[in-house]
């Protein structure tokens, strides 16, 4: 069972604390313990906090939308690939189609007129981009795109090439300290390495509602055989109930034999005539049959 890490375990207390979607209480915590580390005295070694070149709006601050959320457009010039792929994955959806997607904007249909037909027309909702993580394990620049259409509530989804937005890099297996995550190139002792913050499929942030400590229920997860088996059970008991049983005999209902039933011949006697005829299907002529004036040929 996968465990959480002490950033998915605050995002999860933040949500259970004041009730917000799972994906927000982890951007909430995320750009909290970024400013945490800006206001603090980082080794000269450390690289340097992001220092964004656009801030939030006051009616984006009473979303509580970050600094980190305003896409790729509140990144400074000197932004690493990293930062930028980052950025490029935890925006925060812009919730009204008239408005710019914090997306950066490559290829981004935000506001388009939603192309599903009805019976009586086009539907004239508009498109929402709502979300953008990367879609695929090998191509760095492939991403996928999720919309939603505003009208109809129809879900859309898309792919695009991002050549200047990588959400990776490739590296040797010697490069790694063990803390990167990772997928193979099929290429040996090249892997690629995803930048940190990058929502890929193939590591989902979020984790079941289990306490960290939980096993599985065997009981809530069955086994293939123990599922075969239960239903087993409850067709028996189900027969049962209906008054059928798997032992024939007992679904036979009993026929009391008649008083004179034993009054038959025995085996060494022979029993009545039969009533119904002997019929000769291949009569053969007898002696009787000859006539004597006539010869016969052989």
């Amino acid at each position: 069972m996968p465990k959480r890490n002490a950033e998915q375990k605050a995002a999860w207390a933040l949500k259970e604390a004041e009730g917000l979607d799972y994906q927000e209480a982890l951007r909430r915590v995320r750009a909290e313990a970024a400013a945490e580390s800006a206001t603090t005295d980082a080794p000269a070694s450390a690289p340097a906090a992001v220092v964004y070149a656009l801030q939030p709006t006051a009616a984006e601050t009473e979303l509580g939308i970050t600094a980190e959320e305003l896409g790729i457009r509140a990144l400074p010039e000197t932004a690493t690939p990293a930062q930028r792929a980052h950025a490029e994955a935890v925006w925060r959806p812009n919730e009204d189609p008239a408005a710019p997607c914090r997306c950066s904007g490559i290829r981004c249909h935000h506001g388009e007129r939603c192309e599903v037909e009805f019976s009586d027309g086009q539907c004239d909702g508009r498109l929402i981009h709502v979300d953008r993580h990367p879609g695929s394990m090998f191509d760095l620049t492939a991403w996928y795109d999720t919309y939603g259409c505003e009208g109809c509530r129809e879900t859309f989804e898309a792919t695009v090439t991002l050549t200047e937005i990588p959400w990776g890099e490739v590296r040797t297996r010697a490069q790694l300290d063990g803390t990167e995550r990772t997928l193979s190139t099929g290429t040996g002792d090249r892997v690629i390495v995803l930048y940190d913050g990058i929502r890929h499929p193939n590591f989902p942030d979020s984790t079941p509602e289990e306490d960290d400590g939980d096993e599985l229920d065997p009981d809530a997860h069955p086994t293939p055989e123990e599922e075969w088996n239960a239903a087993a059970d409850q067709a028996d008991e189900e027969h049962q109930e209906d008054g059928l049983d798997d032992e024939p005999r007992d679904d036979v209902d009993p026929i009391e034999p008649p008083e004179d039933y034993d009054d038959g011949p025995d085996e060494d006697e022979l029993g009545p005539a039969s009533r119904v005829l002997a019929v000769d299907l291949d009569p053969q002529p007898t002696a009787a049959d000859w006539s004597l004036m006539e010869p016969r040929s052989w």
